[in-house]
């Protein structure tokens, strides 16, 4: 069986387009429709406002016409608050099976700004047929707005050649005679709490024990170059531009460890691209990432004290820690539960079976 599969998602974002390839490479006719322009989008949508909410509650239409014209076994929005509200209101579900996809944040930030937020998030939930999610706490949540919502945790994770670079690397310790390279991939955005970061850390900049790698791109990060000018000066924090997929990929093994402060998330693909490649885990004790970090296998702390997160730094820069094993350990785990093919044909037997039921 053949699926033919109509995609709604940003056709900017690296992980529609990585949906979009694996799915295809796997037999599946997949149809990317997007209001966003990317270099994959099979369909442009007209965006008939210059508001995103709106531009979203207008593209009903046009997906009621796509559908109709397309005819797809099965439509796949991503993600609650923006194409899961479009094809709820377009009343397409009455027709074709949905499998919605949700994200950390349209679950859990989304629903907290307001009332009629909310009704967007819990419509979109209550008229899909099933539910893709990447963590058990976001399945929850999922539940918590909508109690007889159908999910699937299952994880987006990380291509063979991430899982590689775990054998590539010549070293699995810190070495003591240079500073730590940290890798920092989360935007300079309010929830990402990366001049939490620098604040936290900023002695052991000065002392020259650390290196840290923050991503060129976010809302706050003109703030983020004002405060670190000195550090960037002297090449104890730098910024990385965008770079695409393959580039992203072999940059991973440039670093030890792996730096993730937001204060909130679901379950972050970069913190399984990190276990996978061989980087240390030093996250934010919060519940999203509790499937992946918090057993053993991570540093810990409490994104809103510093205090917490220097210590976790001050474990690891001591030449009597040993991480060897703890990053053999991450490696398997990531190979096992989160290599992005095994996890894409999961969802693709989900999807076939939803077909077969019908809508």
């Amino acid at each position: 069986m053949i699926l033919k599969v109509l995609m709604l998602a940003d056709g900017r974002a690296v992980h529609t387009v990585r949906f979009q390839k694996e799915l295809a490479r796997q037999g599946v006719e997949i149809v990317l429709a997007s209001l966003e322009r990317g270099p994959t989008v099979d369909i442009p949508l007209k965006r008939l406002s210059v508001s995103n909410s709106l531009s979203y509650f207008f593209a009903n239409r046009q997906i009621k016409d796509l559908v109709r014209k397309m005819n797809p076994d099965l439509i796949n929005p991503h993600f609650a608050s923006g194409y899961g509200f479009s094809v709820a209101i377009s009343r397409v579900w009455k027709r074709k099976p949905v499998a919605l996809h949700c994200l950390g944040s349209d679950i859990l930030i989304s629903p907290k700004k307001s009332i009629a937020h909310k009704r967007k998030v819990t419509l979109a939930l209550d008229r899909a047929d099933t539910i893709f999610c990447d963590s058990t706490f976001i399945a929850e949540q999922i539940t918590t707005l909508a109690p007889s919502a159908e999910t699937n945790i299952i994880p987006w994770g990380v291509e063979d050649e991430i899982l590689n670079l775990f054998e590539k690397r010549k070293k699995h310790h810190i070495d003591a005679d240079r500073p730590v390279r940290v890798l920092i991939p989360r935007p300079h955005n309010k929830i990402y709490n990366n001049l939490f970061i620098y604040e936290s850390l900023k002695n052991l900049l000065e002392k020259k024990r650390l290196n840290l790698t923050f991503p060129a791109w976010g809302d706050d990060l003109d703030e983020f170059k004002k405060a670190t000018k000195k550090e960037r000066l002297d090449g104890s924090i730098s910024l990385y531009p965008f770079r695409d997929r393959r580039e992203y990929i072999d940059s991973l093994a440039d670093f030890d460890i792996f730096l993730s402060a937001a204060l909130s998330d679901s379950s972050p693909a970069s913190l399984i691209e990190a276990m996978a490649a061989g980087l240390y885990p030093v996250v934010a004790d919060i519940p999203g990432i509790g499937d992946w970090a918090g057993h053993g296998d991570a540093a810990l702390f409490d994104p809103r004290d510093g205090n917490t997160l220097r210590a976790a730094f001050e474990k690891i820069l001591d030449p009597s820690f040993d991480i060897k094993s703890t990053l053999e350990k991450n490696h398997r785990l990531a190979r096992q539960k989160g290599r992005f093919p095994d996890n894409i044909e999961k969802t693709v037997k989900i999807m076939k079976s939803m077909v077969a039921n019908g809508p």
